[in-house]
């Protein structure tokens, strides 16, 4: 029987294989989906990494809304504060390159508070902290773009309506985070200088004490400016990445509603290949109940032909699936948030639940119906 399933299932190679990779399309998009939805859903991996330490301050009705620079001093007399820098995102582009530098400016002096793990000469820590118009660039960008101790650098933003900072590289460090291999970093007070002193900032990072802290910390810091004209916001990274993703609309319900019409797209194409299949085959049908075989056997062929074609398609998904999520791996979402989809063995067996269902709603039903046929009427089929 098994021969005969795999006889079928090559007989028509074409179709065989747009089929499979249909299925393998759309098992791909369904696992990203998967994998994207368990990463807003998911809880921070050790809430003893550093990064799981910081809590965002941004202003209550628009993230991207400036606050005054004052509110850090308020800031930093709170309990269970760390250390407080103020930071401003400078999308930088060099050189007019569409790629984006993900680039912070903040205060030097508490830099290698928030990142400790970065490693460069002493000297050269020192001459950052000193020189206004000092950068350190990630040992990957400092390579991208053939970047050494001591040039002169001139990157621009759009989000300044081009204006430009004009930088000298004082340190290239390394780190083995990798949301943190790609950054350049400078001076607030240089890019304050630079953009007529409005003295405000973007955002306050707040380094704290422990994670039993933080949520009485973020309603403090809230409560210290609910009566000023700029009210805050305060969120773990994770949160802040997600509330700002969620601007686009409700991901989370787009992931489910996406997912769900990949479902019924891949449902719909099997069932559409095995009832041409099964149409074309009903006088075969026929005649193998005539020479002995039960209807169940015959049911059951059917089914085994459109399983291994969604099981081939679903295996070639999860290895594509991975191979993405493996590439999205190290995308720095901003605020130190490292991306990190991964499929997971609920993933696998999601999949293998759904080649299942899938193979047997498209084929029972057309298979049933047509294995059923009485002798006589099957060979006199003519579809």
């Amino acid at each position: 029987m098994l021969k005969l399933v795999f006889r079928n299932l090559i007989r028509n190679r074409r179709r065989s294989l747009l089929t499979a990779t249909s299925v393998a399309v759309s098992f791909t998009l369904l696992l990203v989906f998967f994998a994207a939805y368990r990463f807003l859903e998911a809880p921070p991996a050790s809430d003893t990494e550093r990064s799981h330490l910081v809590l965002i301050v941004a202003a209550a009705t628009s993230a991207i809304q400036p606050m005054p620079i004052s509110y850090r001093s308020r800031i930093e007399r709170l309990a269970g504060v760390r250390s407080v820098t103020q930071v401003f995102w400078f999308d930088a582009r060099y050189k007019n390159e569409d790629t984006v530098i993900p680039s912070l400016s903040l205060d030097p002096q508490v830099l290698f508070t928030f990142f400790p793990n970065w490693r460069l000469p002493d000297e050269a820590k020192k001459e950052f902290i000193r020189e206004k118009v000092a950068a350190l660039a990630a040992r990957n960008t400092a390579n991208k773009y053939g970047w050494k101790v001591g040039d002169r650098i001139h990157v621009s933003s759009p989000n300044y309506f081009g204006l430009g900072v004009d930088l000298i590289l004082r340190g290239i460090y390394e780190s083995d985070q990798e949301q943190e291999q790609s950054y350049l970093v400078f001076h607030w007070d240089y890019l304050n200088d630079v953009l007529g002193s409005p003295n405000v900032t973007g955002q306050f990072w707040i380094l704290a004490d422990s994670p039993e802290v933080m949520p009485s910390l973020m309603k403090n810091v809230d409560a210290q400016f609910k009566d000023e004209t700029i009210q805050t916001r305060t969120q773990t990274v994770k949160q802040f990445v997600v509330n700002f993703i969620s601007w686009l609309g409700n991901v989370k319900l787009i992931l489910v509603s996406i997912s769900g019409a990949v479902v019924f797209a891949v449902l719909l194409i099997m069932a559409n290949t095995m009832a041409m299949s099964i149409r074309e085959r009903v006088t075969e049908l026929g005649v193998l109940r005539a020479l002995g075989f039960h209807t169940n056997a015959l049911l059951a062929m059917l089914t085994a032909e459109s399983f291994i074609i969604s099981l081939v398609g679903a295996a070639a998904g999860c290895l594509a699936a991975w191979a993405i999520c493996q590439a999205a791996g190290g995308y720095a979402l901003g605020g130190g948030l490292l991306v990190n989809l991964e499929i997971g063995a609920t993933g696998v067996f999601c999949a293998l639940g759904v080649t299942i269902l899938t193979s047997l709603a498209s084929t029972l039903v057309p298979a049933y119906r047509d294995s059923r046929l009485s002798i006589a009427d099957a060979l006199r089929y003519t579809g």
